[in-house]
């Protein structure tokens, strides 16, 4: 059972929710659909999926996946690989595919040492 016994407790617990939710909306914000279908195929650019057939985009830094759906009205689609946000000074990025790795600027073979913060 929770109880708040004073106000700025009562406010920090609002401040939490408030980012929680922020956070949340943000880490959805990846995905995405489009109602490119008619009933027998999704539309995707130039290319055709039928029911239920996936499409990956492997091409950095625009790495997706998008899926037609059972109906063929609707196309579901999420980015994919990882993106550093966060390294040390003495790193820098390197793109490996879809995703992104931290090397040492000194020896860009070796990883990087130290924090490295990111978003899947």
């Amino acid at each position: 059972m929770l109880f708040l016994t004073s106000s700025a407790e009562m406010e920090r617990l609002t401040i939490f929710v408030t980012i929680f939710c922020v956070l949340f909306v943000y880490s959805e914000a990846s995905c995405w659909s489009e109602r490119t279908g008619n009933g027998y195929y999704c539309t995707l650019g130039n290319m055709i999926l039928t029911k239920g057939r996936t499409y990956y985009s492997e091409t950095a830094p625009n790495c997706f996946k998008c899926t037609c759906s059972d109906d063929a009205y609707q196309l579901n689609c999420c980015g994919v690989g990882n993106t550093i946000n966060r390294i040390p000074d003495n790193c820098q990025i390197k793109q490996v595919g879809c995703n992104q790795v931290a090397v040492s600027k000194a020896d860009p073979s070796k990883p990087c040492k130290g924090p490295v913060g990111g978003v899947v």
